[in-house]
């Protein structure tokens, strides 16, 4: 469970069991815990009970320290993409790794190869105010895979695209799926669902309703 101090339960009653290697759709209208569920799978809230583990870590009773370690092996791609635009593509992909003492002459390869990954090796040195929503949102794809993490949580990162950039992200995000990755996505752009299928999981006011393949 979920409770925020004001008394407001946000999530409740959740049974779930996501294997490595899965693609996970969360579904569910607005307000309905989408991306409280997925702030909890990073640590960025804490369940006020019950139990929680990602990765092999619990995260209810995780120190602050294990709540990094395990940030350091999820990838996030937040919703508007929060790439920071008086900073360089390199830069802002760099960072995950950056933030562990990474310097640049190791940095540089490494984010070439993820950049090629997302078709933008071009842009290296561009920013990002500079570049279309599909783009900004495929370099948020990049940072996020740069640690070559086990597992991706994106919050509607499809939200705020035409329909063509929206299933080419999404095809990234499958891309990487295929590699072994485990991606949970929340989404509200339920056609995508019948291009690429995945593991249906719809809440409904903080509750988990059944799951199913799509």
């Amino acid at each position: 469970m979920m409770r925020y101090k004001t008394g407001k339960v946000a999530l409740s009653g959740l049974n779930m069991d996501i294997p490595q290697g899965s693609f996970v759709y969360l579904v569910g209208e607005s307000g309905a815990g989408k991306s409280t569920l997925l702030r909890m799978l990073y640590g960025g809230l804490r369940p006020t009970s019950g139990q929680l583990e990602v990765q092999g870590t619990s995260i209810r009773g995780a120190t602050d320290a294990q709540v990094r370690e395990l940030r350091q092996r999820i990838g996030i791609i937040f919703q508007g993409n929060r790439l920071l635009n008086a900073r360089t593509v390199f830069e802002n992909v760099a960072m995950p790794l950056r933030v562990q003492g990474w310097d640049a002459e190791r940095l540089l390869p490494r984010v070439r190869k993820v950049l090629s990954f997302v078709g933008l090796e071009d842009r290296l040195w561009s920013y990002p105010e500079t570049l279309s929503g599909g783009e900004q949102q495929r370099v948020a794809i990049a940072r996020a895979m740069l640690a070559n993490p086990p597992m991706i949580l994106a919050d509607e990162p499809t939200g705020n695209l035409d329909d063509d950039t929206a299933r080419h992200v999404l095809d990234l995000l499958m891309a990487l799926n295929k590699l072994g990755t485990t991606v949970l996505m929340a989404t509200h752009d339920l056609h995508l669902l019948t291009s690429h299928p995945g593991l249906v999981m719809q809440l409904h006011q903080g509750a988990l309703m059944t799951g199913q393949s799509s």
